[in-house]
């Protein structure tokens, strides 16, 4: 009864935060089908990922999000997108928020917290059984308890028809989902003065399956391209492979 609650007053605010937004709201319509096909990496910030992965998706449309942001003076390109939307890492990455060149992408319930210019602010609810899954991120962007989430419906808005992800590793047991340095897998992404939330993995696991189940009825592959991990929702995909041709 207290979770069902809080997830509405959550809801709520969320969504009272995002409606003032209507600046972010026209810019998230413009975003409608724009690619109309082709492909888009989503990155997550696993231990699996390789330096050497990201120089290859120079030339890619890339969704990139959280602590990545620190490294993108390290890597030959700037992503496409970029998204945060826990509280925490905004805080940590305020700084690299504000000067970062590119598409920005926060999640509405901070937007008067922080004062980012330029940034666009996307409404997010939570949603169970089932997980909600966004049709039209200019109203709604349903929450997976993962950034990843949010830029998967994102890519499928936007009209991609094969979503990749790379370093989203899935690797917290649902009974020590504790994360640490070895989280990452660049150890400078990971901020010792700070206590980290527990990853929700069933809820996780919930939202991925949902996004497969809704992607396959709309004719959008999604495709886990991480070297390992235990993400085994969607079919795997060697990276390597999909640069041979390029």
């Amino acid at each position: 009864m207290i979770g069902t609650i809080w997830h509405k007053t959550w809801n709520a605010m969320n969504y009272l935060y995002g409606a003032l937004m209507l600046r972010s709201t026209c810019r998230l319509r413009r975003f409608k089908n724009i690619y109309n096909g082709g492909r888009c990496f989503v990155i997550g910030n696993g231990p699996s990922l390789r330096h050497e992965d990201l120089r290859m998706l120079k030339n890619e449309t890339t969704f990139a999000c959280n602590s990545l942001i620190r490294l993108f003076d390290e890597i030959p390109f700037k992503p496409t997108y970029y998204f945060a939307q826990d509280n925490h890492i905004i805080l940590d990455n305020k700084e690299y928020i504000e000067r970062l060149d590119t598409t920005r992408f926060i999640k509405s319930h901070y937007a008067s917290r922080y004062h980012i210019p330029g940034v666009t602010y996307y409404k997010m609810l939570f949603a169970k059984n089932p997980i909600g899954f966004s049709h039209n991120i200019a109203d709604v962007v349903y929450s997976g308890q993962t950034v990843t989430y949010s830029m998967i419906q994102f890519a499928a808005y936007m009209g991609f028809k094969e979503i990749y992800l790379i370093g989203v590793d899935c690797n917290y047991s649902k009974d020590n989902s504790v994360i640490s340095a070895e989280s990452y897998f660049d150890k400078r992404l990971f901020n010792a003065s700070r206590t980290y939330a527990a990853p929700e993995v069933d809820t996780n696991l919930l939202a991925y399956a949902r996004a497969k189940e809704v992607c396959d009825q709309k004719g959008i592959k999604i495709y886990n391209a991480t070297r390992g991990g235990k993400l085994e929702i969607f079919p795997r995909a060697d990276f390597d492979s999909l640069f041979e041709q390029k």
